[in-house]
């Protein structure tokens, strides 16, 4: 196994010139650097240094390895000065893993937003479908929806993926609206692939009610195509449907029993933070600060938009 054991002590001698002056420099003792260029020399094989009372000097194998190792050690100086930077200044590789369950164009938007402010990064942007197929290992940061499970996870808070009950207008023309999540029961309702609608409780937290229909997908970007031809009443993010809303193409139940606000969370590696990820939780804060969103603001959609521009 190749180890650095010995070497900054055989560096030390031969930069001072004696064994004494050696380990004054390391601040050891002298007897414990002989004792560790002995043992360097016996596992390299080769004699590195003359000993005389007068004098000390390099083998021809001592003048070699002492180049050789003068190299490495500024290699990783410099090594060390690259990694300083990392933490100084965003620069580096950031792997992002964004949830595709309900479109990922908004949050691909907010990503490509930060690397144009950050060319300096090289970003790479995972799509995922189901919480299942992450590894936190594998990723920088990672965008999750709803109360996080684990509480041994790094997280920060950063926003709400507002949902709201969504038709066209000719479907609330023929069939109105519900009520109440009771009435649901009357109605087309387009899901995802579980069957289920999510509303807020009293405390705060998502119920969720299972509700029938005869159009299910695992895609937002469908539900709202679905919707769109009328086929009935669907729950999708505002942030998906906001375009479909401010033209008419869609419309909204503007009843605050039928809203849902599931939190946004940024999942990090825990350890010490880089000066990119750093920067780009900054980032997603910023842009997530009109916090729960409702179809009549209008303004928060305009943001929402230019993201997209």
């Amino acid at each position: 196994m190749v180890t650095w054991r010995g070497i900054e002590e055989f560096l030390a001698v031969v930069e001072t010139g004696s064994f004494t002056a050696g380990a004054e420099a390391l601040g050891v003792s002298k007897s414990y650097v002989s004792k560790m260029v002995s043992e360097l020399e016996t596992r390299v094989g080769a004699q590195l240094l003359l000993r005389t009372t007068r004098r000390l000097s390099l083998t021809a194998a001592g003048d070699l390895f002492h180049q050789r190792c003068q190299e490495m050690r500024s290699s990783l100086v410099d090594v060390e000065r690259q990694l300083t930077q990392f933490q100084e200044r965003p620069v580096g590789r950031l792997r992002v893993g964004l949830s595709d369950i309900f479109g990922v164009t908004y949050m691909s938007a907010i990503v490509a937003e930060f690397g144009a402010r950050h060319p300096e990064i090289s970003m790479e942007v995972v799509a995922y479908l189901r919480e299942a197929e992450l590894v936190q290992e594998q990723f920088d940061v990672i965008i999750r929806y709803g109360r996080l499970n684990d509480s041994n996870l790094k997280a920060r808070l950063f926003g709400y993926l507002s949902y709201c009950l969504c038709a066209s207008p000719d479907y609330v023309a023929r069939h109105g609206w519900p009520e109440s999540s009771s009435d649901l029961a009357a109605h087309q309702c387009l899901t995802d692939l579980g069957g289920h609608f999510f509303f807020q409780d009293d405390d705060a937290a998502n119920s969720r009610i299972k509700v029938s229909g005869n159009w299910k997908s695992n895609s937002g970007i469908a539900l709202a195509s679905a919707a769109r031809h009328g086929l009935g009443i669907a729950q999708i993010p505002i942030s998906v449907i906001r375009e479909d809303l401010m033209e008419g193409r869609l419309v909204a139940l503007n009843q605050e029993w039928a809203f849902c606000d599931k939190e946004v969370w940024v999942v990090f590696s825990p350890g010490m933070m880089p000066a990119a990820t750093r920067a780009f939780i900054d980032h997603l804060a910023i842009s997530f600060e009109h916090g729960k969103l409702r179809p009549w603001m209008k303004p928060a959609l305009t943001a929402l938009e230019a993201h997209l521009r």
